[in-house]
């Protein structure tokens, strides 16, 4: 039974690199966003989304294995029916494997904060860009919504300073 434990935790270690590599690639990805969103490139931004949004899909499976493998491990160690963490898993091993569980976590939390940050940035610069855009363009809306040129054209009421009127 004791093997059997061992090449399950060689199992979750393998998928702890799976998974650590998956991050290693979303960061990279999302720094390839960041710079298409600043030059506006709108093709390339769309692959970068497309290529996150799978990279995100594979981290999701990876941790489901994840999980499904240390309750494989908590259930052969006989404790099945505690709590099924990783902190739990991490308890009930010698200190050699509680090191190696432990600089895993570490690493994937570091990971996790790191792409959490250019998500944040992203996020910021996105909302920044729509709000110059919509400094930019409310003048222009403004002089069209002001214009005489349409026949029947009521002017906007102020609190519908934003909508276009559909009466044309």
């Amino acid at each position: 039974m004791m093997k059997d434990w061992k090449e399950d935790m060689d199992l979750l270690y393998q998928l702890f690199e799976q998974e650590a590599s998956n991050y290693h690639r979303l960061i990279k990805e999302m720094k390839i966003e960041s710079k298409w969103l600043r030059e506006g490139d709108t093709d390339s931004l769309m692959k970068s989304v497309r290529s996150i949004e799978e990279r995100i899909k594979t981290i999701r499976i990876i941790e489901e294995e994840i999980r499904r493998t240390s309750e494989t491990i908590l259930n052969g160690l006989g404790k099945g029916e505690r709590d099924r963490t990783l902190s739990c898993l991490s308890s009930l091993l010698p200190p050699t494997y509680q090191t190696r569980l432990s600089s895993y976590q570490k690493t994937l939390n570091q990971l996790k904060a790191w792409a959490g940050q250019i998500n944040d940035q992203n996020t910021t610069f996105i909302r920044e860009y729509m709000a110059f855009l919509s400094e930019l363009i409310s003048p222009l809306i403004g002089r069209w919504s002001e214009s005489t040129g349409y026949p029947g054209h009521k002017s906007p009421s102020a609190s519908s300073s934003y909508a276009l009127n559909r009466e044309v």
